[in-house]
């Protein structure tokens, strides 16, 4: 059975959001993942007195790294970190080689 070590609860108001939040679970978590069903809740909004249907959801994940860019992409709208920077190809030093013809008789 696997194990997970982070978990975060969300609402929705909608299913369509709770596909949005999978959908992008889908697209980039690498590690394992689960979503656990928690209950409806009726909410009034106090502005308008209008009563709302909400979702509660816990979503599950293994690994931290998985945990931190959901909550901190999906959940917060933060754009993605920066991935690890690579080194800069060598510059050509001096001369350069003629190519072609030219090139192979100069060698």
């Amino acid at each position: 059975m696997p194990y997970y070590d982070f978990e975060t609860t969300l609402k929705f108001k909608s299913s369509g959001e709770m596909d949005k939040a999978e959908d992008w679970i889908r697209a980039n978590v690498k590690g394992l993942w689960a979503v656990e069903f928690i209950g409806l809740q009726e909410e009034m909004d106090i502005g308008t007195g209008m009563k709302s249907q909400v979702t509660h959801v816990r979503f599950k994940f293994g690994r931290k790294e998985d945990f931190d860019r959901f909550r901190n992409e999906y959940v917060q709208g933060k754009p993605p970190a920066p991935g690890p920077r690579r080194p800069a190809a060598p510059k050509a030093g001096g001369k350069t080689k003629p190519k072609g013809l030219l090139g192979w008789l100069l060698r």
